[in-house]
């Protein structure tokens, strides 16, 4: 009796197992690895779509802020208009019982409406933060002058065109609306500025897809 050995057929077995393993194994990790690459792939294009549309909304929040540009210099020759009319006829002789007035208080069209809908849909996060925090300081002085706008609009107006009328020191409401006008004068002159250096910003970015934070050393001037 011999001891120590195998049949054939076992050792045939071995064989056909050892390369049925083998073909499992290869299959599993081809299979593995077309899974891992599908799940990257999938991951780089959603990446890319939200940098996309993260990229769409900065282009239309810049748009938007160069049409804000352009309603707030329209709004600060307005107010420094009226500033210097009220001075007018604070100086001049007013003695005329009959005499007419014509006041002028700017209502421009300054929108928030991108900037507002991108921050509620939460597109902005491929961005930049520090780009994004600019972009919202300068938002913010905008807001400031549309809310004083709104405040100041037709029923102000109204309300001080009867006060005006009816009143025996018209030289003290004069002076009340000029102080307005200049607190309003300021705020504008204080977005237009920031939205100026923003604006600059965001072309940067857009362009080159680098962040560029300007230091500007300007200030603001104005009378007291």
């Amino acid at each position: 009796m011999k001891f120590g050995t195998c049949s054939k057929g076992s050792t045939d077995m071995k064989e056909k197992l050892r390369s049925s393993l083998g073909k499992v194994t290869f299959e599993l990790m081809i299979v593995t690895l077309g899974v891992l690459i599908a799940l990257v792939i999938n991951e780089w294009f959603q990446n890319y779509q939200e940098e996309r549309r993260a990229y769409d909304i900065l282009d239309k929040t810049h748009y938007e802020m160069k049409s804000n540009l352009v309603s707030l210099k329209s709004a600060l020759k307005d107010y420094e208009d009226s500033i210097a009319y009220i001075d007018k006829l604070i100086e001049e002789d007013r003695e005329t019982a009959n005499k007419k007035y014509l006041f002028s208080i700017p209502q421009e069209d300054l929108s928030v409406s991108v900037w507002r809908f991108a921050l509620l849909r939460d597109e902005l996060r491929e961005l930049p933060v520090e780009l994004l925090v600019r972009i919202e300081s300068g938002y913010e002085s905008t807001k400031h002058v549309k809310n004083t706008m709104e405040k100041m609009g037709p029923s102000f107006q109204t309300e001080f065109i009867n006060k005006f009328v009816a009143s025996e020191d018209q030289t003290q409401l004069l002076k009340s609306l000029k102080q307005e006008l200049k607190s309003a004068l300021l705020k504008a002159k204080l977005a237009a500025f920031k939205q100026e250096i923003i604006i600059k910003e965001t072309e940067h970015y857009l362009k080159t897809g680098q962040v560029k934070i300007e230091q500007s050393k300007q200030g603001l001037h104005f009378k007291i």
